[in-house]
């Protein structure tokens, strides 16, 4: 026993010496929040624990048509010391590209709603954000800009060419017929010219297509109505007029193509002229009734129209006074005016030489009346008495 207890003391003591000579074991390091980024030029101090990525841009343009300039957009954020974009859902609009700088740019080919989430990432931070777009590209009005074709048209007769002219989508435009049948002998070209010489009468209706370079198309209804030809005069009877005031009044027709009018018959009032397009235009010189007769005529047929034109007499014409006292003037129908004209004093009547009853003016017929029943009753006096002397005979 006594031989062991030296031994283990300095067993003890070795042990001792051996812990205090070893090396002290590492503390634990805990993790600085500030990192310094070795690689800047100038080190900036980031804190992943609070950095926020936020997308601070408005959301692009949308409506827009297909086939057209994009207005461009830019996306921004913030958060970060640099920040990337990117694509990470859905699909942009064909023909749009998204730089890595954040900007949507190009021109869109197809015509839809577009919707795809755009990632802002940061750096050096690593954060991210996603933004939701909608993109909508509408696809471009195509339409028939030009007037409508002539209608009514006449059998066998050449149609007035007519050109439908395109607006909207990219040039060149194309025109077809979508649905319905042209008339017989017309035809429609591809540029949309409408031409030909109609043989068949009836109303026809067509939709027409209209399409773009691209293939976007546009529709319009047309109605042509082709008639046999048949000229009708359909203006009323012309107006009086006044003699020594400007007169005009257009003549009508319909029923044929390229419709001309002329005088058939009778004359006009002197100072009137008749044009080919029925328009009677001129001064009338002389008061009076006057009969004529009015043709129309179309390319294939005619009609006439018999009419009468008053014309009254010029109402600031000083009236003149017959040399005959016996003479009765001409009677003219007198012209309607807002206020009464003053009429002028009738010249005075005519007396035979030791005479005391007028024999010519405006007052002879009441004379001659008045005579005739002092005559009749004298008569019937004389015939009284005589009637009774014969009585007087036969009694006695």
């Amino acid at each position: 026993m006594k031989t062991l207890r030296p031994i283990t003391i300095v067993s003890v003591l070795t042990m001792l010496l051996i812990g205090v000579a070893a090396p002290a074991a590492a503390a634990p390091v805990v993790a600085d929040p500030l990192i310094v980024d070795p690689a800047a030029v100038d080190p900036v101090i980031v804190d992943p624990a609070v950095v926020t990525i936020a997308v601070t841009s408005d959301p692009p343009p949308s409506g827009v048509t297909a086939h057209e300039p994009y207005p461009g957009h830019t996306f921004t954020a913030t958060g970060d010391e640099e920040i990337r974009f990117s694509l990470v859902a859905g699909a942009i609009p064909p023909g749009l590209a998204l730089s890595s700088a954040g900007t949507l740019t190009g021109t869109p080919t197809v015509a839809s709603r577009f919707a795809f989430t755009v990632r802002a990432t940061g750096s050096p931070s690593g954060e991210f954000a996603d933004h939701q777009v909608t993109v909508v590209v509408a696809q471009p009005v195509v339409t028939v800009t030009s007037p409508a074709p002539v209608s009514p048209w006449y059998v066998g007769q050449v149609y007035p060419t007519h050109r439908f002219v395109v607006s909207g989508g990219t040039a060149p435009h194309t025109v077809s017929l979508g649905s319905g049948a042209l008339p017989p002998g017309l035809s429609l070209s591809s540029a949309g010219v409408l031409a030909g010489s109609p043989s068949q009468a009836g109303r026809y209706r067509l939709d027409l297509l209209a399409t773009d370079a691209n293939g976007f198309q546009g529709r319009q209804e047309v109605t042509l109505v082709i008639a046999t030809p048949a000229v009708v005069v359909t203006s009323a009877a012309p107006p009086r007029g006044t003699a020594g005031q400007a007169y005009s009044f257009r003549f009508s027709a319909d029923g044929d193509s390229d419709i001309r009018f002329g005088l058939a018959a009778g004359a006009l009032p002197d100072g009137l002229v008749l044009a080919a397009d029925g328009v009677l235009s001129g001064t009338p010189t002389v008061a009076g009734s006057f009969d004529f007769t009015v043709r129309a005529t179309g390319t294939a047929t005619s009609d006439t129209e018999e009419l009468s034109l008053v014309v009254y007499p010029d109402p600031t014409a000083t009236p003149s006074v017959s040399p005959t006292p016996t003479e009765q003037p001409t009677a003219y129908p007198t012209a309607p005016s807002q206020s009464p004209t003053p009429t002028a004093a009738a010249p005075s009547p005519s007396r035979t030489t030791g005479a005391w009853l007028p024999v010519t003016g405006e007052n002879s017929a009441l004379v001659l009346m008045l005579l005739g029943v002092v005559a009749f009753s004298i008569g019937g006096i004389l015939l009284v008495v005589a009637y009774r002397r014969r009585q007087g005979f036969t009694a006695g």
